[in-house]
């Protein structure tokens, strides 16, 4: 990855009348050849903030500088350096058939008459169309036109991509191939630049390189998800499944500095499941030790928290209980 910025901001801010703050003074860099995530729940200003890169609103305060492009002052520059996905896309002319809608957006993007066939053929491709070129958009399924939708951003082959949601209404099947494109493909070997936005924090773990997690319209934190693992407390819960005397064991537990908390989870027959909430890893030998004492073993444990970007949004948000949006 080129450590050059393709996306610069800096303490950009939107106010909307009645003097509501959608965005405040936001600050980051992207660089190119990065997949770079953005996430945060519902009313973070994700949206906005994409709007505002991608010319679509203007800034109150600050600036935004996409691909050496500034955005109040170079729009057009801007808006043919990338391709912008947003879900539920409507624009499409559903009696035009695939290939007829992208040599007509092809147009629109100023590609040459010579190369609109050979970019048309290269994304219906890329994206599995094929087969579909000649069919009325109207006919497509739902995923199929979000897939045309991303091919559609792709046919002027610009250095930048803006995904709004790009798996929204895809099955499971059809979103990992996709997300397999846009890592493998379009960031890899294209070494295009991708800003990723979903509201499913699934979605960009073990995908992206960097997540900006933001909240009320400002960065809370920015970094690779073990980054921002590595800031979060050493707290550590974990899901132990014991043998023995279950009274004796918990209250062993109870009494023991370093372990903060215990929750029966589940009974068995023989076995009983515990949440142990420990100060930090190292207090784990403490937990084996209680378990000697009711005579009991270990069946199975397992962590329960992690450093996954749910718990890291939670954490840095100083929100445990985070509506995700819909």
């Amino acid at each position: 990855m080129d450590k050059k910025p393709i996306i610069e901001t800096r303490n950009l801010s939107k106010t909307y009348r009645g003097d509501v703050r959608a965005v405040r003074n936001v600050s980051l860099s992207v660089y190119a050849g990065e997949l770079f995530g953005l996430f945060g729940p519902n009313g973070a200003g994700k949206s906005t903030i994409v709007r505002l890169l991608s010319t679509l609103l203007a800034p109150s305060e600050g600036t935004a500088v996409v691909n050496g492009y500034d955005v109040t002052q170079q729009e057009i520059q801007v808006r043919a350096s990338l391709g912008l996905v947003t879900a539920d896309e409507r624009s499409f002319y559903g009696r035009l058939t695939c290939a007829q809608n992208l040599h007509f957006y092809a147009a629109m993007q100023n590609v040459s008459r010579q190369k609109i066939a050979d970019r048309t053929h290269a994304v219906l491709e890329l994206f599995g169309l094929t087969p579909k070129a000649d069919a009325r958009v109207q006919s497509l399924s739902t995923g199929q036109m979000q897939r045309l939708n991303m091919a559609r951003a792709l046919i002027h082959d610009p250095p930048l991509l803006f995904l709004d949601e790009p798996t929204k209404s895809m099955d499971v099947q059809t979103s990992d191939f996709v997300k397999a494109l846009i890592k493998e493909e379009l960031v890899g070997r294209q070494s295009k630049t991708v800003l990723f936005i979903s509201h499913e924090l699934y979605e960009m773990d073990n995908f992206c390189d960097r997540v900006v997690i933001l909240a009320e319209g400002q960065v809370q934190a920015v970094g690779t998800p073990a980054e921002l693992g590595a800031l979060l407390p050493r707290r550590a819960v974990y899901r132990v499944v014991v043998e023995g005397d279950a009274a004796v064991i918990e209250r062993r537990w109870l009494a023991t500095p370093g372990i903060e908390g215990v929750t029966a989870v589940s009974h068995g027959a023989a076995t009983t499941a515990f949440d142990v909430t420990l100060a930090d890893e190292s207090v784990w030998l403490a937990v084996m030790q209680g378990v000697a004492a009711g005579n009991g073993r270990i069946e199975t444990y397992r962590r329960v928290d992690d450093a996954s970007l749910r718990r890291i949004v939670e954490h840095f948000s100083g929100d445990q209980r985070l509506e995700i949006e819909d």
